[in-house]
């Protein structure tokens, strides 16, 4: 009976470990509202092109969009020049105490990660276009 209990015990705790986190998971623990749709978390290092050309096509979307952009980043002067993160169409929050890596939800080496219909899809920055491609 114990070793049973044991095991189902493990069992849970293997279950609980391995679940992939959600757009849910993410926005309790940064304390933001969970968008209907969508949410972009960007880790913006890599190829600063890249990222400017990101921004730029993420400047785009329609104001009604159903999501939202976290940003793992400190707020900076050069964070703030991009209008993007100025005067973006959705909702942009910052995680500058880096929760979402400390917690787990991302990993250090993710640089894109787009949270839609209860699946995470990992991109590089340099194949930002497919992100886009899904939330269009």
């Amino acid at each position: 009976m114990r070793i049973e209990r044991f095991i189902l015990w493990i069992g849970l705790i293997w279950l609980g470990a391995c679940s992939s986190p959600s757009k849910s998971k993410v926005s309790s623990t940064l304390g933001i509202p969970e968008p209907e749709e969508w949410m972009l978390i960007i880790h913006p290092e890599g190829c600063k092109t890249c990222l400017d050309s990101f921004y730029s096509e993420l400047q785009l979307l329609p104001k009604e969009s159903p999501g939202a952009v976290v940003l793992i980043a400190i707020n900076s002067k050069t964070l703030r020049l991009h209008p993007f993160i100025e005067n973006s169409p959705v909702p942009l929050y910052l995680d500058e105490q880096k929760l979402l890596i400390k917690e787990g939800l991302v990993q250090i080496t993710d640089q894109i990660l787009l949270f839609k219909e209860e699946r995470v899809k990992s991109f590089d920055i340099l194949e930002y276009e497919g992100a886009l491609n899904e939330i269009r």
